[in-house]
């Protein structure tokens, strides 16, 4: 039979038992945690409000990073050949296709007139 001083006690938490009792790490860094983690709970509490926004805004940032990557990649493919189709002797199909299309072709996998 248990006595009542053994219901009385509250079961440690796996964390608590492994770290602290059977690898013997000082019982001041689990009160240090412990008052870090109180810490740590009261202002997210009171700033709840500012919390949410920024991880809205920086979800935000992440998720249109790569779309303005890929355009400006795209931007910059469509300019240089451009420039390239200008300078060439290509000049010859401008009659009745437009230089900007041509470049944008390329940039997006076709090949180039000959």
């Amino acid at each position: 039979m248990k006595s009542n001083s053994d219901k009385n006690q509250t079961k440690l938490p796996w964390w608590v038992e492994l770290l602290f009792v059977q690898i013997g790490l000082p019982d001041s860094w689990l009160s240090k945690y412990l008052k870090k983690k109180k810490v740590a709970a009261n202002f997210i509490y009171t700033n709840k409000k500012n919390i949410t926004y920024s991880i809205i805004l920086i979800a935000g940032i992440l998720y249109i990073y790569p779309i303005v990557r890929y355009t400006s990649s795209s931007i910059s493919c469509i300019d240089k050949t451009t420039k390239y189709l200008k300078t060439t002797s290509i000049n010859r199909y401008q009659n009745g296709i437009d230089t900007n299309s041509l470049a944008t072709r390329y940039c997006h996998g076709g090949d180039l007139p000959d």
